[in-house]
């Protein structure tokens, strides 16, 4: 992509100014909670309702039609109209050189309507214009505070950025994005993927400050080649996770039938985008877990990983887990079983898993983790809590959060090294779960779901071995 189109990529992100055709005075009506949501996430560029009445709405002045709008004014559009009126609408636009269009309006391809979405492109494409849609619910982004969707006027600004072809899906994740604490950068409902795909976001995404980590949820792919390209790409700045759905032949057909896609083959694409780096996630919990553990951490240096519990229990199921996904549980050198052994239990076990048993409190607990952070040979720690009569599970998160000693990881700058935890109890450890969330930390209520959160850690280091291996051997060529 070049620089002309990223920067026409870049007015979905950060418009100056946001025309919104098809607004209505009535509450409950797509056009007027757009207006709304807009209105209450602060945004502070110039915004243009346009609506026939010519009343003001919502305290912006409006304009009756396209027409009144003076050309050059504004960065980008959403239009909320029938679909049968968008193409006129889509004229409008480009005599008044709009350089960014989303389309909220449905009833083009996803329902068999081909010729009117491909006149809407053709308008697009001949004028320079970009279009996202239709059959989109908007767009967020955090950094120029706005929100242009119909979904909850509230989401939590973070570090990733979410792109979906589901609105339903997108919609509802918005709201549970916020409710469990994972802050977004920007959401993207991309629909019908007429015009701008998840390449061309991925594009700008990928050289965006503001993001640091990419999540796409997709149900096909209509130029495999360009997207690859981009992913690749967007790798090597900051990790890419993928949901992709359609991959049985009856989801295959549910995709077709919901966004006009192809789902294609699922093994193809499965092989070209691990040889792309990208991690593919099984499901929204698991790659979200994925999210949270690789925004709150370091990458590992390595993939030598030691389990800690309390719990002999807990530590046999993510045993099992690590073993699933071929993670390397590292054997106990004799001089670290010697610096462990005056702190565990002597009953306890000094393999990995570490168990310390139920009797350790939470100074044993503190004092153990302690150790293994401040081992280079060590490359990253699953912290296993749970609930027992003799230990404070708040007591427990204060001692994690008191190794971090910058913001970059657990020890010094220079030897940090990820964690991932897991409190699973009752009230007590609830409440400690919420607090390690709040204080930033890649926490989860289940023993697997820890495990899941450092097996996203080592793909990226896997991700970005090989790629400095693949760079190595070029220059040798040369």
């Amino acid at each position: 992509m070049g620089r002309s189109d990223l920067e026409r990529i870049s007015r979905f992100f950060l418009p100056k100014s946001i025309a919104i055709i098809g607004v209505s005075r009535k509450p409950g009506k797509i056009g007027h909670e757009i207006l709304r949501n807009i209105k209450l996430s602060g945004y502070e560029g110039r915004v243009y309702p346009v609506n026939t009445s010519g009343e003001s709405i919502l305290g912006y002045k409006t304009y009756k039609s396209v027409e009144e709008l003076e050309a050059g004014t504004v960065d980008l559009a959403i239009i909320a109209v029938p679909a049968e009126s968008t193409e006129s609408v889509m004229r409008g636009l480009v005599s008044k050189r709009v350089p960014a269009v989303v389309v909220i309006s449905s009833g083009f391809s996803e329902v068999g309507n081909f010729e009117l979405e491909s006149k809407i492109v053709s308008i697009a494409r001949a004028s320079g214009m970009r279009l996202i849609g239709p059959n989109t619910f908007g767009i967020f982004c955090s950094k120029s505070r706005m929100n242009a969707t119909f979904g909850p006027n509230y989401v939590l600004p973070g570090k990733t950025a979410f792109i979906t072809q589901s609105g339903a899906l997108g919609l509802a994740l918005m709201d549970w994005t916020t409710e469990e604490r994972y802050g977004v950068s920007a959401i993207v409902s991309i629909g019908n993927k007429a015009d701008v795909d998840d390449a061309d976001l991925l594009d700008f995404l990928a050289q965006d400050v503001n993001t640091a980590s990419v999540l796409v949820y997709m149900e096909g792919l209509k130029n495999g080649r360009k997207f690859i390209n981009s992913a690749r790409k967007t790798v090597r700045a900051k990790p890419l996770i993928i949901i992709k759905a359609g991959t049985s032949k009856k989801g295959a057909v549910a995709a077709s039938s919901h966004t006009g896609s192809i789902a294609g083959q699922d093994r193809v694409f499965s092989a070209a985008i691990k040889e792309a780096g990208v991690m593919r996630a099984g499901s929204m919990t698991q790659a979200f877990d994925w999210i949270q553990a690789i925004n709150e951490n370091p990458v590992p240096r390595g993939e030598n990983i030691v389990i800690v519990t309390n719990g002999g229990g807990i530590g046999v199921l993510a045993t099992d887990r690590c073993e699933d996904y071929g993670i390397n549980l590292m054997e106990i050198p004799k001089d670290l079983k010697d610096e462990l052994r005056k702190n565990v239990p002597s009953f306890g076990s000094l393999k990995n898993p570490i168990d310390m048993t139920a009797n350790a409190d939470d100074a044993i607990y503190g004092r153990v983790l302690s150790i293994l952070v401040n081992r280079k040979d060590v490359h990253g720690i699953v912290a296993l809590f749970c609930q027992t009569a003799n230990i404070d599970a708040q007591l427990v998160a204060q001692a994690i959060v008191s190794l971090r000693r910058g913001e970059v990881g657990l020890g010094a700058e220079e030897d940090s090294k990820p964690i991932t935890i897991a409190f699973i109890g009752g009230r007590q450890a609830q409440a400690a779960y919420s607090r390690m969330i709040q204080r930033k930390f890649a926490a989860y209520p289940t023993a697997e779901r820890a495990v899941d959160g450092m097996f996203a850690l080592i793909q990226r280091y896997r991700a970005m071995k090989d790629r400095h291996t693949s760079s190595a051997r070029g220059k040798n060529l040369c």
